[in-house]
């Protein structure tokens, strides 16, 4: 039964999402025995890096600058049985093959809530209120694990369907929703919800968060600059974010982190 992680990797005209693939491949790699990784992108790539790399032959976010569009293909593209689905931009801490001997009792597992740099519980991100006004589950995409089942599948279908009628979910399901282009957020959240409206299936594990390096969920005062004030730093392979050693999965958010931390490595 393989298991392992994937995410997608659509560079666009600001970032490059591939190079910051390598620098998430290779801190998975660095922590874990279990680090088979594959990305799904629009373009060859060829890096020992990654261990699957899945070309999309149609290209649904091709006219988007912000890439989402494909999201929902991560079902029937994940190579593993097992997989744990997150976004390029992260950087893994600390080990997590423990992790499996949990997360494959159940066909999926979705991260609720984050952690800011204190590693304290954010349960209503400010960045959330469209959530908020449609009592949507608080769950992220960037770090879902499901297996190859009937119900995952459901879900990634529900996914598919929501993204595809995204302009009658957003002016006929969705209250006061302003999203031009559907983000991977608010679909997983709304087939959540589709699928389990009344949350009996819900599986939350505390250790399934990841620290999410955004000004508001920081509480870093508006008069400062989220990544100079809380200034990262690596000690070793150690991430230190406002002082506070990180042992969660970082999603840093500062697209320039990983060229940033190279350069502050003590």
């Amino acid at each position: 039964m393989s298991k392992g992680y994937m995410w997608f990797a659509f560079n666009n005209s600001t970032t490059d999402y591939i190079n910051l693939s390598r620098t998430l491949a290779k801190s998975i790699k660095s922590f874990n025995k279990h680090n088979q990784t594959c990305i799904v992108t629009n373009e060859p790539v060829e890096d020992k890096l990654f261990d699957h790399v899945k070309v999309l032959k149609k290209d649904e976010s091709a006219n988007e600058e912000w890439k989402l569009s494909n999201e929902y293909k991560a079902f029937r593209l994940s190579p593993f049985t097992h997989t744990i689905k997150l976004e390029a931009d992260m950087i893994f801490t600390q080990n997590t093959d423990w992790w499996w001997n949990h997360l494959w009792q159940h066909d999926q597992v979705f991260s609720y809530n984050c952690r800011n740099y204190r590693d304290e519980l954010v349960e209503h991100s400010p960045y959330r209120k469209l959530f908020q006004r449609n009592q949507l589950p608080d769950v992220y995409n960037g770090l879902h694990y499901f297996r190859r089942s009937v119900k995952a599948k459901q879900f990634y279908d529900l996914c598919e369907t929501i993204t595809k009628n995204w302009q009658t979910v957003k002016t006929q399901i969705l209250i006061n929703c302003h999203d031009q282009q559907p983000t991977t957020d608010v679909v997983y959240a709304l087939a959540n919800k589709l699928q389990d409206p009344l949350q009996l299936d819900k599986i939350d594990y505390q250790w399934f968060k990841f620290m999410h390096n955004k000004k508001q969920i920081n509480r870093v005062n508006t008069a400062f600059d989220n990544e100079n004030y809380l200034y990262p730093i690596k000690v070793q392979d150690v991430l230190y974010i406002g002082g506070h050693k990180q042992d969660r999965i970082v999603h840093y958010h500062n697209k320039k982190l990983p060229g940033e931390l190279d350069a502050r490595i003590f």
